[in-house]
């Protein structure tokens, strides 16, 4: 590296670091003008926030089905939305559930009887606007006089008493009309971590013990136009390394019923079943994302009517030194609505690959057809969606022909909920593509045992709830049964759990789930998940007084494996746990508590007890940090086409969240 290089990322270090010093000592900006949006609700019509600026006062909460502490907090906006509709708040919840959970959203709101406006933002495009980092839960609250007035990250029992007062001063008939104009609002997120694995720090980050990573994002936000950049610095010492780079930048156009989009951006083709890449949320800081995006431009008009896209994806390098693979990618959607009951899209994508990628494909071209019935009546809804797929491998003279199904449909009773699922696939493994998987997400501790395959594989899953209303007792089971044959390996898996999710005491809450797995294999490919899983969790929230509560987490799994690997059977467990204090607004407390000797992280670090203790304080509601010490036994985190082995950690982490 040479001297000017080192001096200048230095300096642009510095300068992060000050710069986040120094927004930690601001006051709150200026209320800032909310972007403009429109996404379809749960029953497939357009909603657009621009309807409701300067008219009514407007709490926008981003959530998802898998968000534990969201679900808790959607009870209290029912409440809102019952008790101060009449006096001109409105509620708009968007899902940032993605393609494979999305099904789940209505079922949702059918359940527990949520009957404010439910949008789909399935792309995370909302949220990372007025959230960059992607966290969830997140809050706004719009003022009469159309600007935002207050901003909310994550949930603690007892916030919902503040925000509730909130609500109660902006209903207040004092707000001026509404404003238009030009405002410019940017989020900082920077990590520090200190590594005290001396093997890993010598073997893997050549000596370098320390690292700083930060983010800067910048939305200008001006009327029908919106532009935005993320500027990100990693710095390691010592001995030094940096990266700088201009990681983000788009400009947007939003007029009529045209939409013009030119730089960055996710995209999703469907239901994940053709094309799919999107944004990881965040849980463990920003060591933990993979944030890979489409380079190019985008042009839309009404909404499904008509889209075309294309640009290239940049795969990350092999090694640090080697050059970016980059493979270009296009498409366009023709859609309609029918009898405004219906929505039918017809899709084509293009893709030129270079080689190196996981599956070897030269050229594909797919060509989806999907079909929406949100609302059937009152009672029923149903989704399906085709694919075909032509492929060209590199080294492979022959090309590979395709094809796939997804059907999904809901049932609604006065108190019963029924979903169910099927899905068929036959060489449809393509490199861009995350189909929806039929055992849900929610279950993390048994998360890395799914079926993600889109190679040769049939299944089907049914989930049945019941919910007592008056006693705010949900009863739930589910059941999946799939059939994977990627080519000479085939296995059969079962999978049923059950469970009950209890409110009480107002913000009180208990959540008890317990299943068992079964996947019958004979080869040695799956031996790691070919077996019987028994799994259990359990999420406990208490109330100790109106700002301080106790939250207690375990989740646990035991694995008996049937497939002989070495002359022996594959049998391991592993425990999560953590336990918090909350006091709202001001801090979280948490320690955490691992225990493992699950083969595959015994062979990364001979450790099975993995201990942290991690301390949140809350400076205002747009400003936080967050200081975490101990290890963490790492895991894999997919995102559209991309997964990552994020290695045990073990040391000092700080990491923060700056908004202004």
């Amino acid at each position: 590296m040479s001297i000017r290089k080192g001096l200048l990322a230095r300096s642009v270090g510095a300068v992060f670091v000050l710069g986040a010093l120094f927004v930690l000592s601001l006051k709150p900006a200026a209320a800032q003008n909310p972007i403009d949006f429109t996404l379809r609700d749960a029953d497939g019509n357009d909603v657009r926030l621009r309807d409701f600026l300067g008219k009514n006062v407007i709490l926008v909460d981003f959530w998802a089905t898998w968000c534990v502490p969201c679900v808790k907090e959607l009870s209290h906006f029912q409440r809102f939305h019952e008790t101060y509709k009449d006096k001109g708040l409105v509620v708009l919840a968007i899902s940032e559930d993605g393609p494979d959970t999305v099904a789940q959203v209505k079922p949702y709101q059918k359940r527990y009887k949520y009957n404010f406006t439910i949008l789909l933002d399935t792309e995370s495009k909302v949220l990372a606007l007025y959230n960059p980092r992607v966290v969830l839960p997140y809050t706004l609250l719009i003022g009469r006089d159309g600007r935002i007035a207050k901003i909310h990250q994550g949930y603690s029992p007892g916030d919902e008493k503040m925000l509730e007062q909130e609500i109660i001063e902006l209903l207040e008939p004092k707000a001026e009309a509404a404003k238009s104009g030009m405002s410019l609002s940017a989020s900082e997120s920077f990590l520090y971590r200190n590594f005290a694995d001396g093997d890993y720090v010598d073997s893997t980050r050549e000596g370098r013990s320390n690292q700083f990573l930060n983010k800067l994002d910048l939305t200008l936000n001006a009327g029908d136009i919106l532009a935005g950049i993320r500027a990100d610095t990693a710095l390691d010492f010592s001995p030094m390394r940096d990266d700088t780079s201009l990681a983000k930048k788009f400009v947007e156009i939003n007029k009529w019923d045209f939409s013009l989009r030119a730089g960055d951006f996710y995209y999703t083709v469907g239901r994940g079943l053709a094309f799919s890449l999107l944004k990881t949320f965040e849980k463990e800081g920003l060591e933990y994302t993979i944030d890979t995006t489409i380079d190019g431009g985008k042009i839309s008009y009404g909404g499904n009517k008509f889209e075309a896209w294309g640009g290239w994806v940049d795969r990350e390098r092999t090694t640090r030194d080697a050059p970016l693979v980059r493979d270009l990618v296009g498409g366009l959607s023709v859609g309609t609505r029918l009898l405004n009951f219906a929505d039918v899209n017809l899709n084509v994508v293009g893709a030129r690959l270079e080689p190196s990628s996981s599956l070897g494909s030269r050229n594909v071209s797919m060509e989806t057809l999907t079909f929406a019935a949100p609302k059937i009546g009152e009672f029923a809804k149903f989704y399906g969606e085709a694919i075909l797929i032509q492929r060209e491998k590199y080294y492979v003279p022959n090309t590979i022909y395709g094809h796939g199904v997804y059907l999904e449909s809901g049932l609604f009773f006065k108190n019963l909920t029924l979903q169910f699922e099927f899905k068929d696939y036959r060489d449809l493994d393509f490199e861009y593509n995350r189909p929806p998987l039929l055992e849900t997400e929610q279950l993390a501790v048994v998360a890395n045992q799914f079926v993600t395959s889109a190679k040769d594989t049939t299944g089907a899953a049914v989930r049945a709830d019941w919910y007592f209303s008056g006693a705010s007792t949900l009863l739930f089971a589910k059941a999946s049964w799939i059939d994977d044959q990627p080519g000479h390996f085939p296995r059969t898996i079962t999978h049923l759990f059950s469970g009950i999710e209890k409110k009480f005491k107002d913000s009180g809450w208990l959540t008890l789930i317990a299943g068992y797995r079964n996947e019958e294999a004979s080869s040695l490919v799956f031996y790691h998940t070919a077996g019987r899983t028994f799994h259990w969790q359990g999420n406990f929230n208490y109330p100790l007084s109106g700002r301080l509560s106790l939250e207690l987490d375990i989740e646990a799994k035991d694995f008996d494996g049937t497939v002989p690997f070495g002359g022996t059977f594959v049998d391991y467990y592993e425990r999560r746990s953590y336990l918090s204090l909350h006091y709202s607004p001001l801090f979280i407390l948490t320690v955490l508590y691992d225990r493992t000797d699950d083969p595959e992280i015994l062979a990364v670090k001979d450790k099975k007890d993995w201990w942290g203790c991690q301390f949140e304080i809350k400076f205002s509601h747009a400003k936080s940090i967050r200081f975490y010490y101990g290890s963490n036994k790492g895991g894999v985190k997919c995102a559209g086409g991309v997964c990552k082995f994020f290695p045990p950690f073990e040391g000092l982490r700080i990491d923060g969240v700056l908004r202004f």
